[in-house]
């Protein structure tokens, strides 16, 4: 059985990985930074820490500031580059294979034009620019080291995670876009125009683990996409579910919307997907019968 270390243990995509995983070979354990954390680690690699991770084969890193806190505090990139630093250094030390999940977002271009591993980078954002100053960390630790790493440049992974307040939901469209439908019986939308890449938490999770099972490390960047949608059909496909789930009419506002091409994303053809519509309702479903329970406790309490 494969034993991978998740550092960023607590945040959502951990959440995904915990609530997801079926394939009973891969065996995860979490640690994160937050002192009430079940594996608490301050990712300070001493000789006692170090002695922790000797059994682990893989590592699975997920540890960055969103964009909301890098708007606060510029200075949480130097922090992440650091933390990055060190667990090259850490799988380096005891031969443990890297996967380093980044985002689509690092590419100036991003939901406007065709996307390949050669489209030019956004230095500009800072949420981009903490990813790719990571990517060039481990690119340049692993340099005389042959299949250690892989990085994914991953689009908007979206999927369940059992909230306790709408507070917690922040940073994800789909989930925001549920709830402003649930709350407020519409949505808008600033730009319809816009185009993402959607990538459901089961086949994230399906990711994770052909990468582990098929030893799939060549040092290389891969994207990964699953189902390209302008914001326009996003919004239209979530008003669909809540009349099809709760017999709901949530009215669609769209600002701003010009038919553009659809945009292509090139990928490794190993982790290419056929997209599965149902798949995508099925998360869909899921998110919006939590948000659901979670307003109406709310009202419940407020009355």
């Amino acid at each position: 059985m494969a034993k991978i270390a998740v550092f960023g243990g607590t945040g959502y995509l951990a959440s995904l990985i915990k609530n997801q995983n079926s394939f009973k070979k891969n065996k995860y354990f979490f640690f994160s930074r937050k002192k009430n954390a079940k594996n608490f680690f301050n990712y300070k690699f001493t000789k006692k820490n170090l002695k922790i991770f000797k059994k682990f084969e893989y590592i699975v890193h997920l540890i960055g500031p969103n964009q909301n806190q890098l708007l606060k505090n510029i200075n949480l990139i130097k922090k992440k580059n650091q933390i990055t630093s060190n667990i090259c250094d850490l799988c380096l030390i005891n031969n443990i294979k890297l996967i380093y999940i980044s985002s689509m977002q690092v590419y100036k271009d991003y939901g406007k034009n065709n996307i390949s591993l050669n489209s030019k980078i956004n230095l500009k954002n800072s949420y981009s620019k903490a990813h790719y100053e990571s990517e060039r960390i481990i690119i340049k630790k692993f340099l005389n080291h042959k299949n250690m790493f892989t990085i994914l440049r991953i689009g908007n992974v979206f999927g369940f995670k059992k909230y306790e307040n709408l507070r917690e939901i922040n940073n994800n469209i789909i989930h925001s876009l549920c709830v402003s439908a649930l709350k407020k019986n519409k949505i808008i939308i600033n730009n319809g125009s816009v185009q993402r890449t959607f990538v459901p938490s089961k086949i994230f999770m399906q990711v994770l683990n052909f990468i582990i099972t098929k030893k799939f490390f060549k040092n290389s960047i891969i994207n990964i996409s699953y189902k390209n949608l302008n914001l326009r059909d996003t919004a239209k496909l979530i008003q669909k579910r809540c009349k099809f789930i709760f017999n709901l009419n949530i009215d669609t506002i769209i600002k701003k919307s010009r038919q553009k091409k659809k945009i292509l994303i090139h990928s490794n053809q190993n982790l290419k997907f056929s997209p599965d519509n149902k798949k995508i309702y099925f998360e869909i479903d899921q998110i919006l019968k939590n948000i659901n329970k979670i307003i109406k406790k709310y009202k419940l309490i407020m009355k």
